[in-house]
């Protein structure tokens, strides 16, 4: 901001331009260019210290150096594989056993009463609630008292 600026009063009109002047271009145009691409060329070494720091020597191979995938033998095709047999070969006469036999056993009607009231006294409550709510919010006559 200038120095003769007011505090409290909005900022002159350069003080709020952020924006940086176009450069100046090579082919003597007003408008404006794209600046050239800096390539970034690294000497391919590590930082000073940096193999200090992490060494390689704590790494272990997870495998030997003999395991090598390149030296491994290819897989024998030749084994002797058994004909698969279709699949409407297989259970079509045979009942399912868990059907067969009931897996829970039967439980007492009495809880089921019981949570069926429960359950309907909570919807009605619940009911009651909604309704009281509307009534006083939209419904309720205000009150003419000197305090108006």
């Amino acid at each position: 901001m200038s120095e003769k600026a007011i505090p409290g009063a909005a900022p002159s009109e350069e003080d709020m331009n952020t924006t940086p002047p176009n450069p100046v271009s090579n082919d003597g145009g007003s408008g404006w260019s794209m600046p050239q691409p800096v390539f970034r060329k690294t000497s391919g070494y590590l930082p000073q210290g940096f193999e200090k720091k992490f060494s390689q020597s704590e790494l272990k191979p997870a495998s030997n150096d003999n395991d090598s995938t390149a030296e491994m033998p290819a897989p024998d095709l030749a084994v002797d594989i058994e004909p698969q047999p279709e699949i409407t070969d297989h259970g079509v006469d045979e009942p399912l056993a868990a059907a067969a036999s009931p897996s829970a056993p039967k439980k007492s009607s009495a809880a089921k009463v019981v949570f069926t009231i429960l359950g309907v006294i909570l919807a009605l409550a619940l009911v009651v609630v909604f309704i009281a709510v509307i009534y006083i919010l939209f419904l309720m006559p205000k009150p003419a008292g000197p305090f108006e």
